[in-house]
């Protein structure tokens, strides 16, 4: 059996070839056009998270479980020193850099708003808040008392631009500490809660405020996103060998809200999957079961002349693999036509407890086109199954009676 003579046997039905075709190529259309969507929203939402922690952080594991009491959890500047020279034999490393967050009661006349200080290095190149700077400017190297608050903060005690707020803190010895702090510039991001809770301010003076020269964690940048993974096993094995109490923990491991989202995407496209699947398996069963039927006098034909169950068997599955291509490459072919029209229209949404409305687009490449493909694939060939099996063992007497 040669690779056209199915393909001759589906052109002689034109019209039940092409619903057939037609059948796979609307499921897959949509699981191509709804998977690409949620590609595309899952790297907004990586991209997102990577900005706000870096591609990984290191610190002590009593910091990560939240088991020690008061600032027990501090990297010291020679603990930290080791770590940079272990990091230095990493390729893919692009920056490293210093944080120390803390929480703190930040005062503006009659209004008050508890929130988390993220001390950091200014204008250093591997993690800031410079890029979410909007209004003002962001911490610069000779700042001392100064601060970047996030618009939803700002607007809630109702200040801006060089106004003075008042910061109280614990220091790390458990005595209380306040500071006037000048708010040199307003930032905003995607999310709400991090624009209400999340103070930056130059990392010397928050050392000085808390009494320590110690910071809690270190951030890594990565040449990519996708070596991240790889990159922390990796250099948790050298903090081992090394004899460090600091634990390596990726992005996606600090944003609880990024693994929620991204569950919900594989739920929901694991359910868009299984609809479509039992749609095209049923509606294909039946096409086929009738059109495998009406060519029992052929099939008794051929068979009279020599050709084996086994043989026939292989056409008809042939057949409908042919069928399987054909509608899953149409259906490739519509879903990124309708993708492309998707993305040039560039609608915009507002997430939940988002202050930034997003662009909606598709994710169009091989890796959001593979799936569906298979999905159709797959669909099309079990469908096909039972068909070809009760069609390839009807008796050659039996197949010929047929009128």
């Amino acid at each position: 059996m040669t690779w056209w003579i199915p393909l001759r046997s589906l052109v002689r039905n034109r019209r039940r070839t092409a619903l057939s075709i037609a059948i796979v190529a609307l499921g897959t259309a949509i699981s191509f056009f709804v998977y690409g969507f949620l590609e595309d929203s899952r790297l907004q939402i990586q991209a997102s998270t990577v900005s706000q922690f870096g591609n990984l952080q290191i610190a002590s594991t009593d910091l990560w479980e939240d088991t020690a009491e008061g600032y027990e959890y501090l990297i010291s500047p020679e603990l930290e020193a080791q770590v940079r020279t272990l990091m230095d034999t990493r390729g893919s490393l692009t920056g490293i850099t210093e944080q120390l967050q803390f929480p703190g009661l930040v005062a503006a006349g009659d209004e008050t708003q508890v929130v988390r200080i993220t001390a950091q290095v200014p204008e250093n190149e591997t993690l800031t808040s410079d890029g979410f700077v909007f209004e003002g400017r962001p911490l610069q190297s000779t700042d001392v008392a100064a601060v970047v608050m996030g618009r939803s903060l700002a607007e809630r005690l109702n200040v801006g631009v060089g106004d003075v707020v008042t910061l109280t803190l614990t220091t790390v010895d458990g005595a209380y500490n306040a500071s006037p702090l000048q708010i040199v510039g307003i930032y905003k991001f995607s999310s709400e809660q991090v624009e209400l809770q999340t103070l930056f301010m130059p990392l010397t003076f928050a050392q000085l405020l808390l009494n320590t020269t110690g910071v809690d964690r270190l951030i890594v940048n990565l040449s990519s996103i996708a070596a991240t993974g790889r990159e922390v096993v990796a250099i948790q094995q050298q903090i081992d060998q090394a004899g460090l109490s600091l634990e390596a923990r990726p992005w996606y491991d600090l944003s609880p809200i990024y693994q929620q989202l991204s569950g919900y995407f594989d739920i929901l496209f694991g359910f868009l999957t299984l609809a479509v699947f039992i749609l095209v398996f049923f509606i294909i069963l039946q096409v086929l079961t009738l059109a495998f039927l009406e060519r029992t006098r052929e099939i008794g034909t051929i068979r009279a002349l020599g050709t084996t169950r086994g043989e026939v068997f292989r056409q008809l599955i042939a057949e409908s693999g042919w069928l399987a291509v054909l509608g899953s490459l149409t259906g490739i072919l519509i879903g990124a036509l309708l993708g492309l029209g998707f993305n040039a229209i560039g609608l915009e949404w507002q997430p939940p407890g988002t202050v930034e409305a997003s662009v909606l687009s598709m994710q169009i490449n091989g890796m959001t086109m593979l799936p569906p493909f298979l999905v159709g694939v797959v669909a099309t060939l079990l469908s096909a199954i039972f068909p070809s099996i009760q069609t390839s063992r009807l008796r050659v007497v039996d197949a010929l009676r047929v009128e």
